[in-house]
């Protein structure tokens, strides 16, 4: 019998195991899991500062669009944003921190958003996003 005449046939035993060798291996399920918690952890602190500066860009906007609003004293404009901001629950900003006025002409006061946030992720490692917009530009 001649060398290239030996067929080699895969056993009936290594065909059973690779049949049943499917799926994740536990150290992958567990890369997997570990994964996911960080991405949800990440979207659990990153997501609520957009949700307010989305509230804020609005209050930004609506006040801007006010133009009698944008002709009176700044502090009443500023007393103006800060109601705004209570009646959307926003107890932990303050409009001096996140709303600047700056003169505009006629138009009287142009509105600008400018602030950062900044999320504890895991222990002394933060999260800042910053947040600028001027009103009543997209």
């Amino acid at each position: 019998m001649s060398d290239s005449a030996v067929k080699v046939v895969p056993s009936v035993l290594s065909r059973r195991l690779a049949s049943k060798q499917t799926g994740m291996s536990f150290i992958g399920v567990f890369c997997l899991v570990g994964l996911l918690a960080f991405v949800g952890l990440f979207a659990f602190k990153v997501v609520p500062g957009y949700v307010e500066f989305m509230t804020v860009s609005k209050i930004a906007d609506d006040t801007q669009a006010n133009a009698d609003l944008m002709r009176a004293p700044k502090s009443k404009v500023m007393a103006s944003i800060n109601t705004a901001y209570r009646h959307n629950n926003l107890w932990d900003l303050k409009p001096e921190d996140t709303i600047k006025l700056t003169k505009d002409g006629a138009k009287g006061y142009q509105v600008e958003v400018d602030y950062e946030k900044r999320a504890n992720l895991l222990s002394n490692i933060y999260v800042v996003t910053s947040f600028k917009k001027v009103a009543g530009e997209k």
